[in-house]
């Protein structure tokens, strides 16, 4: 997976996934239809972090890298997987996002004191139908941005889940109405 180029050392993950009685193709095509803003509970927990998801859906299809979703920086789109990337203090009130990052720059940051993440979505054949699947994985710099992840993460990481299998979900609902 190419999640595994862009974050392959990491202090902390997170991985759901969901069985999706519908072809890998259209699985990857309700992905690219799915409005996760119009979803209360993304929209009310992105907005409590202050993280913009933007009017523009992720789509698995062949793209030029480095576009915007709100907040979050495509690194990765394919017919199988999407990546995101996004880099900051997520401890803090405002999540101390850097904003400036291309995916080269994303690549290298090591900045101390930051974190960065990246989450996908990957679609696989699975059972006569496929399986769609996120993970979210970030990696900290310096021993000050661990602790304070960690301590964050201990309380938004539920509330992550929660949003994450709402995500999951749509999609299922969207593929399997055909």
């Amino acid at each position: 997976m190419k999640i595994d180029d862009w974050l392959p050392e990491y202090q902390v993950s997170a991985r759901y996934s969901i069985l999706v009685r519908s072809s890998q193709e259209s699985t990857a095509a309700a992905l690219g239809k799915a409005s996760f803003a119009d979803l209360a509970i993304v929209r009310g927990l992105m907005r409590l972090r202050g993280y913009r998801l933007g009017s523009t859906k992720p789509a698995l299809s062949p793209s030029a890298e480095g576009r915007r979703f709100g907040s979050f920086l495509e690194l990765v789109s394919n017919p199988d997987e999407v990546v995101l990337g996004i880099a900051g203090r997520f401890w803090r009130p405002d999540g101390g996002m850097v904003r400036d990052l291309t995916p080269d720059r994303f690549r290298d940051f090591r900045r101390v004191g930051f974190a960065k993440a990246v989450w996908s979505f990957h679609v696989s054949p699975a059972n006569g139908g496929s399986q769609l699947s996120t993970e979210t994985r970030v990696q900290t710099f310096g021993r000050a941005a661990t602790v304070k992840f960690r301590m964050y993460w201990l309380v938004v990481g539920p509330f992550s889940g929660l949003m994450r299998k709402a995500m999951l979900r749509e999609v299922k609902r969207i593929a399997e109405q055909g």
